[in-house]
């Protein structure tokens, strides 16, 4: 009886082991900004002032108003940027005026942004939001299926061991 208890408990001890080790949980990842506001305007290579004309899940499409640092000679500006705030993104809104930092060619919360209080620009007036397809829903993958057959194994091989261990003690012989 003790043994039947002690396989019990191991064998419940390893499944649960093994569906933590495999589960399909992603990492979380906080924002936390290294830079100080004072720092971002010197490390951006490019900041400028205009009014956001497209948004789209991975980046943003501005019109140019001013350019503070750096040069810049077309009339828009397309930047990568994350639409969440939780990994440093930026969620922007179309119509809207920001004072933008840029680091080659990417923008987030860390780099410097600032909405702008006025009204948006003639070219600017009628904004168009991009938005792209949802990403289709990612099943976890062979190994969650590799790990719940290694798992079905495990537990068949103690209840044959169990049943192996009972029928010795009831015989006979034993």
């Amino acid at each position: 009886m003790k043994l039947r208890a002690a396989i019990l408990v191991a064998l419940t001890t390893l499944s649960l082991g093994l569906v933590v080790l495999v589960s399909p949980v992603q990492p979380a990842w906080a924002c936390s900004c290294a830079l100080r506001p004072d720092q971002e305007d010197d490390r951006a290579d490019l900041i400028v002032v205009g009014t956001i004309t497209a948004v789209a899940d991975r980046g943003v499409q501005l019109a140019v108003e001013s350019v503070e640092k750096g040069s810049r000679s077309d009339a828009t500006l397309r930047l990568a940027v994350s639409r969440s705030e939780d990994n440093c993104g930026y969620d922007f809104r179309a119509g809207t005026r920001y004072r933008v930092n840029s680091i080659d060619g990417a923008t987030g919360l860390c780099f410097g942004i600032r909405q702008l209080p006025g009204t948006p620009s003639a070219d600017a007036a009628a904004p168009t939001p991009v938005t792209a397809a949802p990403a289709p829903a990612q099943w976890p993958g062979r190994w969650w299926l590799a790990a719940g057959v290694m798992l079905t194994v495990l537990a068949a091989g103690s209840v044959a061991a169990l049943w192996r261990h009972r029928t010795r003690a009831q015989s006979p012989n034993a």
